[in-house]
């Protein structure tokens, strides 16, 4: 079935469609959200979050959009109302990375390297980890947006509420900045 088929069934009362939306999306929704939050407390209690958003509200889906832009522009709510309320509470910020989390760079690298990969890998995990973290907050959420949650810049324009001229600007300067601090040229 279709992700739209899916949406309709539940909104029809079938929770087996709900449970086969969740399995398609939960793990791709868990990522964004860890890397944005760098807690993977936080990410759990936000993924909740979202899951329970589209269940009190399976109505706000509009059948013409894709379930997957819907989700994330969901998501992208419930991550910037989380934000805000850590400010007011004073808690950690978008750029304090939580002790003890992985690091997106940290969550790409292979669990089994070779031995004469260790070293490679952990200067290199280093360096992007480095040009990651000097990315401004729009620009890691975008650049999370297109690589990690595979959606089109179309579709981040929508989640976000800017013109997909703004996405474009900031992804192009996010990965021109990312390449400068690793040291790899522009093709």
């Amino acid at each position: 079935m279709t992700d739209a088929e899916l949406i309709k069934a539940f909104k029809e009362g079938s929770s087996d469609a709900l449970a086969e939306l969740i399995g398609r999306y939960k793990d791709r929704l868990y990522a964004y959200l860890l890397r944005l939050s760098r807690s993977r407390d936080i990410a759990d209690d936000l993924v909740q979050e979202v899951f329970i958003k589209i269940i009190k509200k399976p109505d706000s889906y509009g059948e013409r959009q894709k379930f997957s832009a819907w989700l994330f522009t969901v998501a992208h709510h419930v991550m910037m109302d989380h934000f805000r309320s850590a400010a007011r509470r004073r808690e950690e910020s978008l750029d304090a990375a939580a002790e003890g989390s992985p690091s997106p760079v940290e969550m790409l690298a292979s669990a089994d390297p070779g031995p004469d990969r260790v070293l490679e890998d952990a200067v290199r995990t280093a360096k992007l980890q480095a040009a990651f973290d000097r990315l401004s907050a729009d620009q890691r959420e975008i650049f999370l947006m297109r690589h990690y949650s595979e959606l089109s810049f179309k579709e981040i324009a929508e989640i976000l509420g800017v013109p997909i001229g703004t996405v474009l600007a900031r992804m192009s300067r996010a990965m021109a900045k990312m390449r400068r601090e690793i040291g790899v040229r522009g093709e």
